[in-house]
């Protein structure tokens, strides 16, 4: 199974490399910004990193609810579906 087949484990190592995180220290419901310090440039690194690997295009007015790795994968889903 690949990354694309598991969306949580493909956004959780995507995270985790732009915050210089292993993954497993990543928890899937923390708060990015407030968790791990993220940053906008972050989110945004984040943001292009998922949209590249599972080939879709996040709806930008729905970003800043996505706050979480789960929150993510919701908004993920909503695409695929």
């Amino acid at each position: 199974m690949n990354d694309t087949d598991n969306p949580l484990s493909g956004v959780r190592a995507i995270v985790a490399e732009v915050l210089a995180l292993s993954p497993e220290e990543v928890d899937d419901t923390a708060d990015l910004f407030h968790h791990y310090e993220a940053d906008s440039l972050n989110l945004i690194e984040i943001v292009a990193q998922v949209e590249k690997q599972f080939r879709v295009v996040l709806p930008q007015k729905e970003l800043p609810q996505a706050r979480s790795i789960s929150a993510l994968c919701d908004l993920l889903a909503g695409q695929a579906a």
